[in-house]
């Protein structure tokens, strides 16, 4: 996982044939679709990389 709307593993389903409804909380708060420490800890780790760009803005 490289970016923020990677699939975090094979378990994410989410694609363009077939969206997911919590894709965006899922990839802030995630994995919400299944237990994994693995996909939290990319997913944590994008999220800081983001939050220290100049581009990235939090509300």
């Amino acid at each position: 996982m490289e970016k923020f709307i990677d699939p975090c593993c094979e378990e994410c389903f989410n694609s363009k044939e077939n969206p997911c409804d919590q894709f965006v909380e899922c990839c802030l708060e995630g994995p919400l679709c299944h237990e994994s420490k693995e996909c939290a800890e990319k997913r944590k780790a994008i999220i800081e990389k983001l939050a220290h760009s100049s581009g990235f803005v939090e509300k």
